[in-house]
C-alpha cells in the first residue's frame, strides 16, 4: 500500500495495488499518475454517475478460491448506453475486472496478448473464436468512450478515452478482446457471475441506492417532455433513455440533463392493459413499471407488448403480453450450448427449435436502460422446453438469450393487484397452445380456439343425423372438419424460417 498527499488539494490519496498506474482522488477529483515513489496530476477525472449498481468501492467478494475488494471504477458509454467496469485487487496482490452492465456481471483476468484473434471491423455477432480448446460466440461489440470513474486503476485513463471491445459467450464462460490499444487486442477472460455466487458484502442497499442513483435524487422522478411538456416518470441512472408517451419523442438523460435525440411526430398515448408507473409484487421484490413498447413480426399486423420492471434488490425483468398469455422474461447470464442444428441445451433441458422471425418495434413509452426507438429490428430465434422458451435475440451489435416461462393472468393481476381486470379473457387464453410465445403473431395460428368452438357445435348438430343411416351426412361432417382445421394446421406446419 502506498500513500501520498494529493498534489493539488493535500488530501490523503492511497495505492492498493502496486500494479496500480492511476489514483483518482476522491476530494478534488484529480487523476494522479504513479511515477516510481511519486505522482504526477494529469488533468481532472469526472465524477462516475452514481447508478443503480449494488456495487461500491470496499464491496469484497470470493471468486475461484481468492478474496478481493473493488479498489476502482471507469464508467463507459456507447451509442445504446452505458456500463461500469469495476478494478479488483485479490489478496495475492493480483487484480482483475468486475463487468456490471444491466445487472449482468462478469468477472475476467488478463491473459495477454491475443496474437490469434481477428481485426476487429471483422467480428459479427454469433462469430466464433477458440481460446484452450473452447468455442466461444461473439456476443457484442462496442466502441465506448469513458465519461468517468474513481479509484484507481491499473492504466492511464481520462474522460474522452476511447474503448473498442469486443465479449465473447460460452455458457457460463465469457471472453473479452480489448482493442483499445491497438489492433492486437488484449485477451481477458472468466466467467458470467451473479454477486451471490461472488458472496459478496458491503454492496449498497436498495434504499441507498434509491436514494443517490442519478444527479436528481429520490427513487423516481418526473420531468416535462422538451418537445411537447407532457411529463415523463422515471428513475435517474436507472434507464435514462426516455419515450415520451404522449409525442413519442425520443430523450437522453444520462447526464442529468434532457437532450432530444430523435424528435417523432405526435400520437396518441397506445393503450396497454399495464401502465408506466405500475407497481407488483413479484417472488417478495418490488418492481416498478418502468417502459413499455410494442412489437410486431416483420410483415404482420398482430403485435405483442413488453414490459420493462425494475427492482432496486432484483434489478431487471420484462414481462410479455401477447393475445394468447403472458410470459416473464429474464435475460440468461449464461447461455445455452448447442446440441444440434435444432436443438440447444440450458443447465441440462433440452429445447427444440419452433421457428425464426424478424421483430421490430412500432411503439415505445417509458425509459429504458439501453437506447430503444421505433423501427428497431431484431432476428429472433425460439426454442421450446419444458421450462419454456429459449429465444436468441440477434442485431448488428449483439445477441442476447433469454428465458420465458408462462404465467397465468390471474397470477399478473395479483401481483399488480388489479383486483381480477386481467382475467377477462383467461378462457381464449387457456384455448391457445400452452407453448405460445410472443412468436404466435401468425393470425392463421389465433385460428385454433374458432376451430375448436364451431367443431365442437358441428358434432353437436352432425352425430344424431349421422346415426339415421346417412352415408351423405358423414361426407359432409368430414368435409366441414377439413375445412375448418385446414388453415390451422397450414399455419402452425409453414417453415417461416
Amino acid at each position: 500500500m502506498f500513500k501520498l498527499a494529493c498534489p493539488s488539494c493535500g488530501a490523503e490519496v492511497t495505492f492498493r495495488s502496486a500494479t496500480s498506474a492511476i489514483a483518482v482522488c476522491e476530494y478534488c477529483r484529480s487523476t494522479l499518475l504513479r511515477e516510481a515513489d511519486a505522482v504526477r496530476d494529469v488533468g481532472k477525472m469526472a465524477v462516475a454517475l452514481e447508478d443503480y449498481s449494488p456495487i461500491r468501492i470496499t464491496t469484497s467478494g470470493m471468486y475461484a478460491g481468492k478474496a478481493f475488494g473493488v479498489v476502482g471504477r471507469i464508467q463507459l458509454r456507447y451509442e445504446a448506453g452505458f456500463w461500469n467496469e469495476w478494478y479488483i485487487l485479490f489478496d495475492d496482490g493480483t487484480g482483475g475486472w468486475l463487468s456490471d452492465a444491466s445487472g449482468q456481471y462478469a468477472i475476467t483476468l488478463d491473459s495477454g496478448r491475443a496474437d490469434d484473434a481477428p481485426p476487429f471491423g471483422q467480428i459479427i455477432p454469433g462469430g466464433a473464436y477458440v481460446f484452450e480448446g473452447v468455442t466461444y460466440s461473439a456476443a457484442d461489440l462496442r466502441t465506448a468512450r469513458c465519461t468517468g470513474g474513481e479509484g484507481e486503476l491499473p492504466f492511464q485513463v481520462g474522460a474522452g478515452w476511447e474503448a473498442r471491445v469486443a465479449d465473447y459467450r460460452q455458457a457460463h464462460r465469457f471472453l473479452t478482446l480489448d482493442y483499445s490499444d491497438g489492433p492486437q487486442p488484449r485477451r481477458y477472460v472468466g466467467k458470467a457471475v451473479s454477486l451471490a455466487d461472488l458472496k459478496c458484502q458491503l454492496l449498497r442497499e436498495p434504499d441507498e441506492i434509491a436514494r443517490s442513483a442519478g444527479h436528481l435524487k429520490g427513487q423516481a422522478a418526473s420531468l416535462e417532455c422538451p418537445a411537447c411538456g407532457a411529463s415523463i416518470s422515471w428513475r435517474p441512472a436507472v434507464a435514462a433513455h426516455l419515450h415520451c408517451p404522449a409525442c413519442g419523442t425520443e430523450s437522453d438523460a444520462t447526464t442529468g440533463t434532457v437532450e432530444i435525440m430523435e424528435a417523432a411526430r405526435r400520437e396518441a398515448m397506445m393503450p396497454t392493459t399495464l401502465a408506466l408507473g405500475d407497481v407488483a409484487k413479484i417472488d417478495g421484490h418490488a418492481f416498478s413499471l418502468i417502459g413499455l413498447m410494442r412489437c410486431r413480426e416483420v410483415g404482420e399486423t398482430e403485435a405483442w407488448t413488453e414490459y420493462l420492471l425494475f427492482s432496486e434488490a432484483a434489478g431487471f425483468l420484462w414481462l410479455v403480453e401477447s393475445a394468447a398469455a403472458w410470459d416473464k422474461v429474464k435475460v440468461l447470464d449464461s447461455w445455452p450450448e448447442s446440441v444440434s442444428a435444432s436443438a440447444v441445451r440450458l443447465d441440462g433441458s433440452a429445447f427444440t427449435r419452433m421457428i425464426a422471425y424478424g421483430a421490430e418495434v412500432i411503439y415505445a413509452a417509458g425509459a429504458f436502460n439501453w437506447r430503444v426507438k421505433v423501427g428497431d429490428s431484431v432476428s429472433i430465434t425460439d426454442y421450446r422446453g419444458s421450462r419454456g422458451t429459449l429465444s436468441s435475440e440477434r442485431s448488428p451489435a449483439e445477441i442476447t438469450w433469454s428465458l420465458a416461462q408462462r404465467v397465468p393472468a390471474s397470477t399478473v393481476d395479483g401481483w399488480f393487484g388489479k383486483g381480477g381486470k386481467l382475467t377477462a379473457g383467461a378462457f381464449v387464453a387457456s384455448l391457445a397452445d400452452a407453448g405460445s410465445t410472443r412468436s404466435d403473431a401468425d393470425p392463421r395460428a389465433s385460428l385454433r380456439p374458432l376451430a375448436i368452438a364451431f367443431s365442437a357445435v358441428l358434432l353437436l348438430v352432425n352425430i344424431p343425423l349421422s346415426f339415421m343411416g346417412s352415408l351423405y351426412s358423414w361426407v359432409v361432417t368430414l368435409v366441414a372438419f377439413i375445412v375448418l382445421w385446414l388453415p390451422v394446421y397450414t399455419g402452425l406446419f409453414e417453415d417461416k424460417s
